[in-house]
């Protein structure tokens, strides 16, 4: 297919599902769609399921789309989809759900699988509990459930969406080991492509039914965090990007395998045969909608700007125990002293994210990955003041400085899966698909009181955690 043509990209989240039409030669968005996804019901025991309606409400998005596209547009050309990241689904032979799902952050089989596979492969002893409610289904992600529902058929899963079920990388299959161990058949699971590869066409009966024209592509998709990712332009080597949510999630771009064997850092492996490296952290947003929910957030912003760094450091957590850049499940806020005033701990909260941030890309540059550019994403991005922080205690990490460090607007992950789909159907490469439609990002200018005081900060903060007990990371700081 040549460089133009309309592709749809569908992101399946936890609470809805969303569908973006873009233009793949301009890069356009042409028509957006929007359905609720059914609540997630979860109990004792780490039980966390929802209704698997992932197809129908797949259908309904790219219908509703298909109905909001302007006239002039171009014939839809192909499709991906995007989900979370170890959510398993019972399924019939054509992919048609049996059950609910057991979602990413379903816990209960942790007591089924022994501490390797439980680290290596979760997704897997969530398989084996639907094994056991379900004797005769098969297992699928909720990007197969998708893809299914518009071929008609199950199609081959990506490696990507199956990544937390131990499987062999850079290779395409699952660790057979791992599979006696969990006790999962592997005749169960999907065959397994890399992101990007074309794995079917949409089946007749539906293209007519939904508004689509003949043959369109459906390309195998990757998780939400890294269409997130492909959506910032963070997809060449030397890209790191901090997504800043109610958590904070680092991602980066590695010519090698990057992991570590507590499972707290690992790497998905994108189209192009690279490695996507990330973890996530338990700082993030969530400490602000806990702590200051009642209070105009805008107003605090530029409170905290004209009060300069806090008094205090703190490694700010939303609930007890850390992933990411401090693998310690027993961890817990940590506080050097009691701010001095409600702007000093508002201020708190934002420097300490940002250090934490910093001490992520330190944590991957000891793994062997150096930012040399650093994409803010999220919705902490959205606050300018916050993003100026940011880059002052980010900056001294990344290779180019404080002048690499930049915001890319109307990232998201259904634009994300449009993109690979693009690249998927027109047979270029992500990274010139990427640089081709996203928009060129925008310096971060950080803050000159924070970078005049970036340094002090930063050994405060080492020092706080240091004295914790918690282990640095065995990297040479750059130059402050």
């Amino acid at each position: 297919m040549a460089p133009h043509g309309t592709v749809l990209g569908i992101d399946l989240a936890t609470a809805a599902g969303r569908c973006v039409a873009l233009d793949a030669r301009t890069g356009a968005v042409l028509a957006m769609s929007r359905r609720d996804l059914p609540r997630p019901a979860r109990s004792e025991g780490g039980q966390s399921r929802q209704t698997a309606a992932y197809g129908d409400v797949t259908l309904q998005l790219v219908e509703e789309v298909c109905r909001e596209l302007p006239p002039s547009a171009p014939p839809v050309r192909a499709v991906s989809v995007t989900g979370t990241s170890g959510t398993i689904v019972p399924t019939d032979p054509a992919g048609r759900p049996l059950g609910p799902a057991r979602l990413y952050d379903d816990t209960s089989a942790a007591a089924v699988l022994d501490a390797p596979a439980a680290q290596r492969a979760p997704a897997l002893g969530r398989a084996r509990l639907l094994l056991d409610e379900v004797p005769d289904t098969r297992l699928l992600t909720t990007a197969d459930v998708a893809l299914s529902a518009l071929a008609g058929h199950v199609v081959a899963g990506d490696t990507s969406h199956w990544l937390k079920a131990g499987i062999r990388l850079p290779g395409k299959d699952f660790d057979a080991s791992l599979l006696e161990a969990t006790g999962v058949p592997r005749d169960r699971l999907p065959d397994l492509v890399g992101p990007g590869t074309v794995v079917g066409t949409v089946e007749p009966g539906v293209t007519s039914r939904l508004g689509l024209p003949s043959g369109v592509l459906l390309v195998a998709g990757m998780t939400d965090g890294c269409t997130a990712q492909i959506s910032a332009g963070a997809v060449h080597e030397g890209d790191t990007m901090g997504v800043l949510g109610t958590t904070l999630v680092l991602k980066a771009v590695s010519a090698t395998d990057v992991s570590t064997p507590d499972g707290a850092v690992y790497s998905h492996v994108g189209p192009d045969g690279r490695f996507w490296p990330g973890g996530a952290s338990n700082s993030g947003g969530g400490v602000l909608a806990a702590e200051f929910r009642t209070r105009d957030a805008p107003a605090l912003d530029a409170a905290a700007a004209a009060h300069g760094p806090s008094t205090v450091v703190r490694y700010p957590l939303t609930r007890d125990g850390e992933r990411f850049p401090v693998p310690d499940p027993a961890m817990s806020d940590l506080l050097s002293a009691a701010p001095r005033s409600d702007v000093d701990a508002y201020r708190a909260v934002l420097d300490g994210v940002a250090l934490v941030e910093r001490l992520g890309l330190e944590r991957l540059a000891a793994l062997g990955v150096r930012s040399r550019r650093h994409v803010l994403a999220g919705g902490g991005s959205r606050s300018p003041v916050w993003n100026s922080i940011r880059a002052a205690l980010v900056g001294p990490a990344v290779a180019g400085g404080d002048d690499d460090v930049v915001l890319v607007m109307g990232a998201g992950s259904a634009v994300g899966a449009a993109l690979l789909a693009a690249a998927g159907a027109t047979g270029e490469t992500l990274a010139s698909v990427v640089d081709r439609l996203v928009p060129r990002p925008a310096p971060v200018r950080p803050d000159p009181r924070t970078s005049a005081a970036a340094a002090e900060l930063w050994e405060r903060f080492r020092r706080l955690l240091a004295e914790s007990g918690h282990e640095l990371p065995a990297v040479p700081a750059p130059t402050l």
